[in-house]
């Protein structure tokens, strides 16, 4: 009988990781909607909190410290994390456009995305390589730290003059540290700040702005103020002075600290804008003439009163923005206004651990000096911060209670019938199934004579003249949120096994298990799944030709796959010749990262990094190695890279040949060494060690050379060539993509295996 817990009857999708949608993810989560089902979708996994970047770019935090880690939070509240960019969103059919992938459904959403730095008008193409905007944050720290580098390794005699446009807050705060550190490590660089008003940050706040006049001086940073930027050209600036004479800096590298500006996909979606292309949203931080979209922080013109572009008020509409989606689908109490303050605090920071208040009226806070005043602010972000961080252990705890406390009211109708039989009796209805088939292009194939959307019991395809082929399933669980990026990795699981004999994948089908949920839910996950199965499949010119859906306690995927191979071209898993080089295709370590990413204790880039190279294709590899006198291939998955390196060697009956691997030679994704230090295994790692035990030396085991045992999905190939032939296997390889490609050991002329 199916035991599931509450079924999922309809969907809350967060677009974006910013300060107020960070807020309803933590407190939907806590005190959650029985039925309601939340996704967060976004193209960083880690989303900065703006407060701490001027501190994080002067060295005094890390980057986990100013950062949301996005799929860890959402690992640990049970919710869903989508990482990809968002290109559109079709409000009428509740739909939104993702790049490179499919459409999401959503029944409510809240938009909380980023900015843009406004473009300057006339930019030379060869010049754009020098111009380092601030908004994104996320593509503004990696030019902030290769600019650092740059700055590091710069020998010249000629100072290099580094100019910031914009004198906002922002660019007020960048230029200070930007010549502080300058000073500190001595190096060779000048700072302007240039901006085109007479006043900083506010013209009301004349002490503020004193006060940062005075900074500047002490730095030695020109500024040049009332100059308009015209034109940026390969080797400067063109400026116009308060003169109105017009002339032309040399810069080296130009910091855009200007007015921002609205994501493009905005007015293409037909969503109510601004003239500046920001989203227009009511009192109730709704969308303008939308009833389910709702919309926070910098991207929005906020219509009753327009607000600045601060930080500050995304974290303020997070309570307004959570009352309203709750009320939205509960229908239990009215909507809220949201009241921003007429004036709002910023500290600035203006030095080595230094800050100032700006505000446009008095305050307290101003008679503290600017070094406790850096305290309050270091103790409200890192109190902010604390909120929406998963817990870190120092080991690992062994088991992490991650369900959040028992819905106090559900969605779920009261005359809910559950799926609840067995056997064929779970299948889903045929008409869930037929709707969402029915919405995926699949490519005609003239290998298939009966495919699947024929009906038939099974698939009948063509192998050759004389030859049909039919086909059945498997099965195994998700281990990801991401239903689409399940079917992708998945598919790339299973078309392995093919590329690692030498063939060719021509047919799949695929079986589902999904959790209890409303048909409409039901049709939507098999669309998600489905459709990334297919982009894998098109991807290697594999036909979908059926499958089976059923309903169990949680989402799995099988896929069966028919494939061909020339009897030339097989490859097995037998050792040739001793001194033949082992080669490996890919890093080993998405066992223990998973494993931990289950107890939200994997950083969200080493998962993003594992993730990246289960979706790299075998194939590429395969085709790769074929003009190599190649032996001993297999794919490392469940069984380790030792488990599968003991079949190359099991499968030589005469018993004269054995390998040695080079553990420090293993590739290992970032994050796994530190995974394993703490005590974080797959749970089947000890079973793949016991099954070697017989065979091993007693200094051998899983918690020596954990990465031997530690199982792989979508892992890389294993294969041995001549000695003479490593070089130019690897070089080839290389280019063709397969950077992490590398010996990890050689064939020897002795029954046994050797670890070093």
């Amino acid at each position: 009988m199916n035991k599931n817990s509450t079924p999922v009857v309809t969907d809350l999708v967060l677009l974006g990781g910013g300060h107020a949608n960070i807020q309803v993810l933590k407190m939907m989560a806590m005190n959650p909607l029985g039925g309601l089902r939340i996704t967060l979708i976004s193209d960083q996994t880690h989303s900065p909190y703006s407060g701490m970047i001027p501190g994080y770019l002067a060295g005094y935090y890390t980057y986990e410290d100013c950062h949301f880690d996005l799929r860890r939070l959402c690992e640990e509240l049970g919710l869903r994390f989508i990482k990809a960019k968002i290109i559109g969103i079709d409000p009428q059919r509740k739909k939104i456009r993702l790049e490179n992938r499919a459409d999401i459904s959503y029944d409510c959403a809240s938009i909380n995305v980023g900015i843009e730095p406004r473009s300057i008008e006339k930019l030379a193409q060869e010049s754009a390589f020098k111009i380092i905007p601030l908004k994104p944050i996320s593509q503004f720290i990696t030019h902030w730290d290769q600019l650092m580098a740059d700055l590091k390794e710069y020998n010249g005699n000629d100072s290099l003059p580094l100019a910031v446009v914009g004198a906002g807050a922002a660019g007020v705060e960048i230029s200070i540290i930007l010549k502080m550190l300058i000073d500190k490590n001595h190096w060779n660089a000048t700072v302007s700040l240039i901006h085109r008003h007479d006043t900083l940050v506010s013209e009301k706040d004349r002490q503020a702005q004193n006060q940062l006049l005075k900074t500047l001086n002490v730095l030695n940073i020109n500024l040049s103020q009332n100059t308009e930027v015209l034109e940026v050209q390969e080797n400067g600036l063109v400026l116009k002075g308060a003169n109105g004479f017009v002339h032309t800096d040399v810069f080296y590298r130009a910091l855009i600290a200007t007015q921002a500006a609205a994501p493009k996909w905005f007015k293409d979606s037909g969503l109510p804008v601004n003239q500046d292309g920001f989203l227009m949203v009511t009192e109730k931080l709704l969308v303008e003439h939308e009833d389910s979209l709702f919309a926070a922080g910098d991207c929005i013109h906020f219509s009753p009163s327009p607000l600045k572009k601060a930080g500050v008020y995304a974290v303020r509409q997070g309570m307004t923005l959570e009352h309203n989606i709750r009320a939205f689908f509960t229908r239990q109490s009215s909507l809220k206004n949201f009241h921003p303050k007429t004036n709002v605090l910023s500290l600035i920071t203006i030095g080595d651990r230094k800050a100032l208040v700006h505000q446009d009226s008095a305050s307290l806070l101003r008679v503290l000096s600017p070094a406790l005043l850096w305290t309050v602010k270091d103790w409200i972000d890192r109190r902010f911060m604390a909120r929406f961080q998963a817990e870190t252990f120092a080991v690992n705890p062994g088991q992490v209670n991650k369900v959040m406390p028992e819905p106090k009211s559900s969605l779920v109708p009261e005359d809910w019938q559950d799926n609840t039989c067995g056997g064929c009796g779970s299948k889903l209805g045929a008409s869930t199934l037929t709707q969402s088939l029915n919405k995926l292009t699949i490519p005609p194939d003239d290998f298939v004579l009966l495919g699947v959307k024929d009906w038939e019991d099974c698939a009948l395809t063509q192998v050759s003249e004389n030859t049909l082929c039919l086909q059945t399933i498997d099965q195994f669980r998700s281990f990801i949120s991401d239903p689409f990026l399940l079917g992708q990795i998945a598919t790339q699981h299973a078309l392995s096994d093919i590329y690692a004999m030498g063939g060719i994948a021509k047919t799949v089908q695929v079986g589902l298990t999904l959790c209890a949920a409303s048909e409409k839910i039901h049709g939507e996950d098999i669309f998600q799944v489905m459709s990334g199965v297919l982009d894998i499949l098109t991807k290697n010119a594999t036909a979908l030709v059926g499958g089976h859906t059923g309903e169990g306690a949680e989402l799995a995927i099988a896929i069966a796959v028919q494939g061909e191979v020339a009897p030339k071209q097989i490859l097995r898993k037998q050792l040739t010749e001793p001194g033949n080089q082992l080669i490996l295709t890919k890093p080993i370590g998405t066992g223990v990262i998973f494993a931990a990413n289950m107890l939200a204790q994997a950083n969200g880039k080493w998962v993003d990094a594992a993730l990246l190279s289960m979706l790299q294709s075998n194939k590429t590899a395969l085709e790769t190695i074929r003009v190599f006198a190649v032996s001993g291939c297999t794919d490392i998955t469940g069984f380790g890279l030792l488990g599968h390196a003991f079949e190359m060697l099991s499968k030589n009956s005469d018993n004269r040949l054995g390998i040695k691997i080079d553990y420090k030679a293993i590739p290992l994704f970032d994050g796994v060494t530190q995974l394993f230090e703490k005590g974080y295994f797959a749970s089947i790692a000890g079973k793949n060690f016991e099954s070697l035990r017989t065979v091993l030396s007693a200094d051998i085991n899983n918690q020596n050379f954990p990465a031997l045992f530690d199982p792989q999905t979508s892992g890389g190939l294993l294969f041995s060539v001549p000695f003479h032939q490593t070089e130019g296997c690897l070089k080839a390889l290389h280019q063709n993509g397969i950077s992490k490609a590398c010996v990890i050991g050689e064939v020897i002329e002795e029954n046994k295996i050797i670890i070093i």
